[in-house]
């Protein structure tokens, strides 16, 4: 019934979204038998668990990639993206409307059902350092759910004299993001976290222009290990400097990935033409596979194709041949298949620019097949728009539905998420709200 993967739009719509129900995908709801706020203030955790009752996540789902699949937060007005995706865990970077920029993580798991809602670190004298990104940690002794912990970088200005690893875990009873665990970096090491993932019982950092940092996750759970350990994996192309910063050259994320597939290996995806002008029939898309048995050589070149090769695929037919290819993406299911976005570019090589502006549409990309399917894309900007998902082997157990707009099962047998009660036609989850405009 349900897809075996599927590929999310990052934005996550919520209560006011004028497209929320402008859509023919059918709307399912995420089960969720335990809620609760954490790390507020005493006088505001009331408001806050009031807000999260009220919550529930709902999925427009796709039949199959490469069509896009997005989240809903339902019943209330807020300005959310998914901050990260692993395994059985969502976590949704958030802020309510009319709470002055502040900023929380809703974090979703759906092996243990539960839904947290989660402020970010409030101490005054808080850095973030490295990145301020989350990443999520699982634990190798865990059972069914929150056997995980969301893991930011970071050092309390008048307490701390270097990083630390700052952990919140739904199963711990210590005070929010007081636990801690000192790092120990190699000489080499990443400069910020692009993207992360847990793997064989090790979680990743991944910087898109250096390499990927890794630490036991045994040793972050292990409270008789007080340093974690860190290694280190450079990429297999020669670092061409740092333009992460540079507002004329785009973010790694435009044009590179990593991550596992198919649960059995690590697999990196660059594509050419962002750091250096190529001509766009030229520019290259390039696969690795991490072999974990070669130290001096640990990457394995597995695909290449220029975009006039692509071009040839079967299936590409009347797909525009002006556009380059960005924001790759990796079928978590498919060991032969990568996602593409086909879009425009700001680019002038003799200034050196080179910045995506609108995604037009996504490809699967069977490489070895040689096989192209496509999806036409509306309303998507870059950056970053979106994530892939391994969907069928956590949420497909999680999902009610199909659903109405406002999230009431459209089969009587079917339970509402609040409780597991059965829908209540009379108190319906508010979709849309009278002079409600989204902040741009």
């Amino acid at each position: 019934m349900f897809p075996y993967e599927c590929v999310l739009e990052r934005r996550v719509r919520s209560d006011g979204d004028e497209d929320l129900a402008g859509t023919n995908l059918p709307l399912f709801i995420l089960k969720c038998e335990h809620r609760k706020a954490d790390g507020y203030a005493d006088h505001e955790l009331e408001l806050y668990n009031e807000r999260l009752q009220g919550m529930v996540i709902g999925v427009r789902l796709a039949d199959a990639p490469p069509a896009v699949s997005y989240l809903a937060v339902l019943g209330a007005q807020l300005f959310a993206e998914i901050e990260t995706v692993d395994k059985n865990v969502i976590v949704i970077t958030l802020g309510f409307a009319g709470d002055g920029g502040r900023t929380s993580y809703l974090i979703y798991d759906a092996v243990a059902l539960s839904l947290r809602l989660v402020s970010q670190p409030q101490n005054p004298y808080w850095n973030y350092t490295i990145s301020s990104r989350a990443s999520i940690a699982h634990s190798c002794q865990g059972g069914d759910g929150d056997a995980y912990a969301l893991v930011l970088t970071g050092r309390l200005a008048n307490v701390d004299e270097a990083d630390f690893l700052y952990l919140w875990r739904p199963s711990s009873s210590s005070p929010h993001w007081s636990e801690k665990k000192e790092p120990s970096f190699p000489d080499w090491g990443v400069d910020d976290i692009d993207t992360s993932f847990s793997f064989n019982g090790d979680a990743y950092w991944v910087d898109l222009l250096w390499g990927v940092s890794y630490y036991s996750c045994d040793a972050l759970f292990d409270d008789d290990i007080g340093v974690v350990e860190f290694g280190f994996i450079p990429l297999p192309l020669e670092p061409d400097g740092d333009y992460r910063n540079s507002k004329r050259v785009a973010q790694p994320e435009a044009y590179r990935t990593m991550g596992v597939v198919c649960d059995s290996f690590i697999r990196f995806v660059s594509i050419d033409g962002f750091q250096h002008h190529v001509k766009l029939k030229n520019r290259t898309v390039t696969v690795w596979k991490l072999c974990g048995d070669d130290q001096d050589e640990p990457w394995e070149l597995e695909h290449e194709f220029s975009l006039k090769t692509l071009w040839g695929f079967q299936g590409f037919g009347d797909v525009p041949k002006d556009l380059t290819p960005m924001y790759p993406l990796l079928s978590t299911k498919d060991t032969d298949v990568i996602y593409l976005v086909l879009g425009e570019c700001r680019e002038n090589p003799f200034d050196f620019k080179f910045i995506p502006s609108n995604a037009r549409y996504l490809l699967a990309v069977d490489m070895t097949n040689k096989i192209v399917t496509s999806v036409p894309l509306t309303r998507y900007m870059c950056p970053d728009p979106f994530v892939s998902f391994s969907f069928s082997q956590y949420l497909s157990k999680a999902l009610i539905g199909p659903c109405n707009d406002e999230g009431i099962p459209l089969t009587k047998d079917e339970p509402r998420l609040h409780g597991g009660e059965a829908p209540n036609p009379q108190s319906p989850i508010p979709t849309k709200k009278k002079n409600n405009k989204r902040r741009r």
